[in-house]
C-alpha cells in the first residue's frame, strides 16, 4: 500500500478508542522480532507537560555528540511522518508505507488467532521501534503517549527516564487525583534505571516510592541539580545549571517561557547522565527546535502560537504572557478538545484577553460541543465569536486583532498545526 492508504487504514483504528494495556503491543512486538530490544540505548520521557520539549532538547544534544538518534513523539503538527525521526529527519512516506504494511500484516495475523486488534497508538509505537531497530540507531528518545505504566511505549526497558511533572490531565484514564496520575507516570521507571524529574509534592512522593522499589537512581530538580541565574526574552533564554558534576554557565535555549528553563534543566541533567560532553550539551541545547511552543510569528499584529491544551499548559502560557508580554492587547483564536478541563483553563486565560474567536480543533472524534467555549467566554463578559471553519476563524481573528498587539492561537496542537499551515500559505515567515 502507499502512504495515503497506510494513513487511512491507521486512522480507521482510532475509532476503536484507547484501550490501555501491554498485552497486545507485546504480542505485536514478538511477531515483529522484538524491535525494542534492538532500537539503541533508550530514553523514556513521561510527564503531563514538557515531554516533547525535553525530548527535542535531548535529541539535539545527542546528535551534537555524534550519535545516530531516533526520536518518537506525538502528536504531530503538520504531517503524520513528523512523529518518527532519525537524526532529526522525518521518516519518508515510502518507508512509512512499507513498515506499516508489515505491522498491519502482523496485526491481522493476531486478529485471526483471536487477539484483540492492536490500537492506533500501539501500531505506531511498533512501527517506530521497528524503524529504529532496522536503521541501527545508537540512541532512541521515546515520548510516552498517555500516562506511562500501561502506555504502549512502556514495552521498552529503558535504563534512562525523565518524568517532567505531574498535573491533572486524562483523568478518565489515569485517575482523579495527583497521586493516582503520578502512579501511572512512575510506571516508566525500570529496575536500576537513572531517572530525573521536576515533579513536586504528593506526586513526587509517589515517584520516589516507585524509584525506591525499582532500586532506581532518582534525581530531583531543586534538590540534586538546580537552576541558577537566568534571563528570558520573547525568543528564548539564557541560564545556569548546577549539577553534582559541574556548573554549566550561560546555556542558551531558543524556546521562550520560564517553564522551558525547567525543561532545559531536566534535559541537561539527563544528558550528563548519558555522559555527553559539555560541548554537545551546550551546542545541542542552543540548536533545539520545537515549534508551536510560544512560537512568535512576525507580522501586524504579532502572532503567538502555543500548544497549551490543558490546565498545566495554560498555567505556563499565562505566566509567560504576564512576564514576556505584560499589558498587551490580546485577541485569542481558541479551540480545545472535549476531553480537556476547558472551563478551568479558560478561567486562567480570560483575564488576559480582550476578545476571542472559538473554532473546533481539526480532530472530529474529540471536538465535542466546541461552541460551548464561546458561550463561556461571553458569560464572563468578554466578546467571543464561534466560527466552525478553521481558516475562516483565522481570518476573523486577524481582523479582530488589527488594532491589538498580539493574536494568540492556543488550546490544541491540532489547531495550532492547522493555523501554522494556513499562515505558511499566506507567506508568513515560518520555519
Amino acid at each position: 500500500m502507499d502512504y495515503e492508504q497506510a494513513l487511512a487504514q491507521l486512522h480507521s483504528l482510532s475509532r476503536k478508542g484507547v484501550h490501555p494495556g501491554l498485552e497486545r503491543i507485546r504480542e505485536l512486538s514478538r511477531r515483529l522480532g522484538r524491535p525494542e530490544q534492538r532500537a539503541g540505548r533508550l530514553i523514556h520521557i513521561a510527564g503531563t507537560n514538557g515531554k516533547g520539549s525535553v525530548a527535542a532538547m535531548l535529541d539535539a544534544m545527542l546528535r551534537q555528540s555524534g550519535a545516530k538518534t531516533g526520536l518518537f513523539t506525538s502528536p504531530h503538527l503538520h504531517c503524520h511522518s513528523e512523529r518518527y525521526r532519525i537524526n532529526g529527519e522525518p521518516i519518508s512516506r515510502e518507508r512509512f508505507a512499507a513498515l506499516f504494511t508489515r505491522v498491519a500484516a502482523a496485526s491481522a495475523a493476531m486478529i485471526e488467532e483471536g487477539w484483540e486488534a492492536p490500537t492506533e497508538f500501539e501500531t505506531v509505537t511498533a512501527l517506530a521501534l521497528l524503524w529504529f531497530a532496522e536503521e541501527h540507531v545508537d540512541q532512541a528518545v521515546i515520548e510516552v503517549g498517555l500516562g506511562g505504566r500501561t502506555d504502549s511505549t512502556n514495552i521498552i526497558d529503558a535504563p534512562f527516564a525523565v518524568i517532567t511533572n505531574v498535573g491533572m490531565d486524562h483523568m478518565d484514564f489515569l485517575g482523579a487525583t495527583l497521586p493516582q496520575i503520578a502512579a501511572y507516570k512512575a510506571g516508566v521507571i525500570k529496575r536500576g534505571a537513572r531517572v530525573v524529574t521536576a515533579a513536586q509534592g504528593e506526586a513526587f512522593a509517589v515517584i520516589e516510592a516507585e524509584a525506591r522499589r525499582q532500586q532506581a537512581d532518582l534525581l530531583l530538580l531543586g534538590r540534586d541539580f538546580t537552576l541558577g541565574a537566568a534571563r528570558l526574552d520573547v525568543h528564548g533564554g539564557c541560564l545556569d545549571i548546577q549539577t553534582a558534576r559541574r556548573l554549566y554557565r550561560s546555556l542558551q535555549i531558543p524556546l521562550a517561557g520560564r517553564h522551558q528553563l525547567v525543561n532545559a534543566a531536566l534535559a541537561v541533567q539527563m544528558a550528563e547522565l548519558l555522559d555527553l560532553p559539555e560541548t554537545a550539551i551546550r551546542e545541542g541545547l542552543a540548536a533545539a527546535r520545537w515549534p508551536a511552543r510560544l512560537e512568535l510569528i512576525a507580522g501586524r499584529p504579532l502572532i503567538l502560537l502555543d500548544g497549551a491544551h490543558n490546565v498545566a499548559g495554560m498555567q505556563a502560557l499565562t505566566a509567560a504572557l504576564d512576564e514576556l508580554w505584560p499589558g498587551q492587547k490580546i485577541v485569542c483564536l481558541l479551540g480545545m478538545l472535549a476531553d480537556k478541563e476547558r472551563e478551568q483553563a479558560l478561567r486562567l486565560l480570560l483575564p488576559r484577553i480582550r476578545a476571542a474567536v472559538v473554532t473546533p480543533p481539526p480532530y472530529l472524534s474529540r471536538r465535542g460541543d466546541w461552541q460551548m467555549l464561546a458561550e463561556l467566554i461571553r458569560n464572563c463578559g468578554k466578546a467571543a465569536e464561534a466560527v466552525e471553519d478553521n481558516r475562516q476563524a483565522l481570518r476573523r481573528a486577524l481582523a479582530l486583532a488589527a488594532d491589538a498587539d498580539l493574536l494568540l492561537v492556543c488550546g490544541s496542537l491540532y489547531l495550532v498545526g492547522a493555523v501554522r499551515d494556513a499562515l505558511r500559505e499566506e507567506n508568513y515567515a515560518i520555519c
